[in-house]
């Protein structure tokens, strides 16, 4: 079962992000610039809408695969 995430659920300290996190990062740029909701759209029809288990968002999974590209780290690094 697929839902697609609507709200992300916020630290107390996100306004450390702006603070920390420089606004040149690679990672912030991509995120800022980058619409990913083509990736659940792709998907949608993979998935059964009302059948199973809720599903990983398969926008999370993505954003893991291209750290994983980006940074040519393993699976348990990226996570």
């Amino acid at each position: 079962m697929l839902q697609q995430d609507t709200i992300l659920p916020l630290s107390d300290h996100f306004k450390l992000y702006d603070l920390l996190i420089p606004k040149t990062n690679l990672l912030r740029q991509l995120n800022e610039l980058v619409d990913f909701s083509f990736v659940y759209n792709e998907l949608r029809s993979k998935y059964s809408e009302d059948t199973g288990r809720s599903a990983i968002s398969p926008i999370r999974m993505f954003k893991y695969l291209l750290l994983k590209t980006i940074y040519e780290v393993s699976d348990v690094d990226v996570v």
